[in-house]
């Protein structure tokens, strides 16, 4: 089985924009010092001071941070191992949750417990219906009982099962029965919740 990504290729667009923030938040910082002369000056500029740290702060910490890397090639799936860039993984150590609403589809998750891939989509296609197909034991189907999106940041309730996807690092999280049972940032995943049906993966 051969499954293809046809979305959009990863931007360099946002890397260049965090580096630029980044630089002006220091160039702020650095001027609010400059106009300190002695002590009654940092007191008197201290809110500004603490405002700009922090905002220094969140950028950095979102430039920086750890993502996973947006797959734009080839999956393969044959004699059981799933082939993705140089990794082979064993579909023993794979995982399809499917999340349902009304008994009707709502969106699905494929990830493996070695934390290597990520699939996460709101759309039914060929990878899903493939895996699903020939690997009904390692499949698994949730009612949804409420979800939301908060910027990047996917979040399902289950039941039993509890999902926070962001869809700007990859990095995704499952809690069961409000104990943490998995969490990680995977090497490389997959969304397209924003791209058209058909458009993705076949």
């Amino acid at each position: 089985m051969n499954f293809y990504y046809h979305g959009k290729k990863p931007s360099k667009g946002y890397d260049i924009v965090s580096v630029f923030l980044v630089v002006i938040a220091f160039l702020a910082i650095i001027f609010l010092l400059t106009r300190f002369d002695n002590l009654e000056d940092l007191k008197e500029y201290a809110f500004q001071l603490i405002i700009a740290l922090i905002v220094g702060a969140i950028i950095i910490f979102k430039a920086f941070r750890k993502r996973g890397e947006l797959h734009t090639n080839k999956i393969k799936i044959a004699n059981d191992i799933l082939y993705i860039n140089n990794f082979k993984i064993p579909v023993k150590n794979i995982t399809l949750d499917i999340y349902t609403i009304n008994n009707n589809f709502s969106r699905y998750h494929l990830w493996d417990s070695k934390g290597i891939f990520s699939v996460f989509s709101v759309f039914e296609d060929d990878l899903l219906h493939s895996f699903k197909a020939s690997f009904l034991e390692n499949t698994n189907t949730y009612e949804e009982t409420s979800s939301e999106r908060d910027g990047s940041l996917v979040s399902v309730k289950c039941a039993s099962i509890y999902l926070n996807y962001d869809l700007e690092s990859g990095e995704f999280s499952k809690q069961k029965e409000d104990k943490p049972q998995f969490k990680t940032i995977p090497k490389f995943f997959i969304y397209d919740s924003k791209y058209k049906k058909g458009k993705t993966l076949s």
